[in-house]
C-alpha cells in the first residue's frame, strides 16, 4: 500500500471516528433527556403517591375515630340498659324485705295490745328484722360494687364472681321460677375486671329469662359449669329455652342483633359480652342443643 492509499485510509478512519463520536454524543444526549424526563415522571409519581398516602392516613384516622366513637356509644348504651335492669332488680329485691319489716311492725303493735309481747318475742322479731336488713344491705353493696368501675386489673376467683351474680339475680330468678344450677370448680382464677365478668353473666341470665317468658316455657333450667383444660379455663352456660333461631345464631355476637320479639331488645348485650371475653384473652361461641342454647367461653391463661 502506497503513501496516498495510507493517507486515504487514515482520512476515512478520522471521518468514521467523527461520525461515531457524533452519534455517541447524540445517543448520550438522548439518554440524558430520557433520564431527565423519567426523573420528572418519578418525582410527579412520588408526589401523587405521598398525596395518596396522606389521604389514606386521613381516612384511616376518620374510620378509627368513628369506630372508637361507635364502641363508646355501644358501651354507654349497654351500661344504661344494664343500669335500668339493675334498678328494677333492686326494687324487686327490696320489695319483699320491706313488706316483711312493715308487717312485723304492724304485728308488734297489735301483739303488744294483746299482751303477748315478751323478751323471747322481741328477740325473735329482732333476729328476723336483722336478717331482712342484712339481705337488703348485701344486695345494695353488690349493686354498688357492680357499678363502681375497676381501674386496675386484678386476679379474682371465678366462683366469687358467679356467687355475686347469684345474689344480684336471686329474686329475679325466683320471680321467674328459674332453677339455676352451678357446677363450679372452686380454684379457677381469672386476671382482669371482675365487674365486667359479672356483666357478662348478667347478660346471659337476662337473655335466658326473656327467652323463657317469650316462649312460655314451664320447666326452666339454667346450668353454669366451669372447668379447666391445660392452660385454659372453660365456662359453659346452658339453658333449656328452645335455642336460637338459625337465621340469627351465626350473627348473634354482632351489634344490634337481637332474638327478642317486637323489637324489645337492643342487640347490645351479647355484643358487649363478646367484647368482654375478647378483652380477657378469650373466645365465646354458641350452639343449639336438643333443649336450648349452650354458650361456651374459653379463657386462655
Amino acid at each position: 500500500m502506497n503513501e496516498d492509499e495510507n493517507q486515504k485510509l487514515i482520512d476515512e478512519i478520522i471521518v468514521l471516528s467523527k461520525l461515531s463520536n457524533h452519534r455517541l454524543r447524540e445517543q448520550t444526549h438522548h439518554l440524558i433527556e430520557l433520564y431527565e424526563e423519567q426523573k420528572k415522571k418519578n418525582s410527579k409519581l412520588q408526589k401523587n403517591h405521598s398525596a395518596f398516602l396522606k389521604q389514606v392516613d386521613k381516612r384511616t384516622v376518620v374510620i378509627n375515630e368513628t369506630s372508637t366513637q361507635k364502641d363508646k356509644m355501644l358501651r354507654q348504651q349497654s351500661k344504661m340498659a344494664a343500669m335500668g335492669e339493675m334498678m328494677d332488680a333492686v326494687a324487686h329485691q327490696w320489695k319483699q324485705p320491706l313488706n316483711s319489716l312493715s308487717m312485723m311492725n304492724d304485728m308488734l303493735k297489735d301483739d303488744f295490745k294483746d299482751g303477748i309481747v315478751d323478751e323471747a318475742y322481741i328477740d325473735d322479731i329482732t333476729e328476723t328484722a336483722h336478717t331482712q336488713i342484712e339481705h337488703m344491705v348485701t344486695t345494695l353493696n353488690e349493686f354498688r360494687t357492680f357499678f363502681r368501675p375497676s381501674k386496675d386489673s386484678e386476679e379474682f376467683l371465678l366462683e366469687d364472681c358467679i356467687n355475686s351474680v347469684e345474689v344480684l339475680m336471686r329474686d329475679e330468678l325466683i320471680k321467674n321460677t328459674v332453677n339455676l344450677k352451678t357446677d363450679i370448680k372452686d380454684d379457677i382464677k381469672i386476671y382482669g375486671f371482675i365487674n365486667e365478668f359479672k356483666h357478662l353473666f348478667l347478660n346471659l341470665l337476662s337473655n335466658s329469662i326473656d327467652a323463657f317468658n317469650e316462649k312460655n316455657i314451664s320447666n326452666r333450667d339454667i346450668t353454669i359449669k366451669t372447668y379447666t383444660d391445660e392452660d385454659k379455663s372453660i365456662i359453659e352456660f346452658e339453658d333449656n329455652a328452645q335455642g336460637i333461631s338459625n337465621h340469627v345464631i351465626s350473627r348473634i355476637f354482632n351489634p344490634h342483633i337481637t332474638t327478642k320479639q317486637d323489637s324489645n331488645g337492643t342487640g347490645i348485650g351479647l355484643y358487649m359480652s363478646s367484647q368482654i371475653v375478647k378483652k380477657h384473652n378469650g373466645t365465646i361461641s354458641v350452639k343449639n342443643t336438643d333443649s336450648g342454647a349452650l354458650f361456651k367461653i374459653i379463657i386462655k391463661h
